[in-house]
């Protein structure tokens, strides 16, 4: 178990950083169906990576939204951020789901 798992175990303090990006579909995209894979591999990457404490995918927002898809995570620092952005599967992930299916990226990322 990596340290700030165990610590959020055992109600330690600590201080990580929230990743929020948000995207908006293409037109004419199966959001459901799309949305949902995007998702479903977003998740598992997360699942997989010691550095990503929480993780969440949504892409069935409201119409008074102004993107379509948001994933939110906490990683423990610039350093797990950076491990994850750069991971093989992050990167395929991106360029064969995310980028060919949407048309506008915005992200924030803050201490926690």
């Amino acid at each position: 178990m990596s340290d700030y798992r165990l610590a959020l175990k055992n109600k330690k303090e600590i201080f990580m950083l929230r990743h929020i990006v948000m995207w908006k579909f293409n037109e004419g995209i199966n959001i459901p169906r799309v949305g949902e894979e995007i998702k479903t591999s977003l998740l598992a990457l997360c699942e997989k990576m010691d550095e990503v404490v929480r993780a969440d995918v949504i892409y069935n927002t409201l119409p008074t939204s102004t993107h379509d898809m948001i994933l939110s995570m906490d990683v423990l620092d610039k350093a797990a951020l950076q491990k994850y952005a750069t991971s093989r599967e992050h990167v395929e992930i991106a360029d064969t789901l995310i980028k060919p299916n949407t048309n506008s990226r915005v992200a924030i990322d803050y201490m926690v």
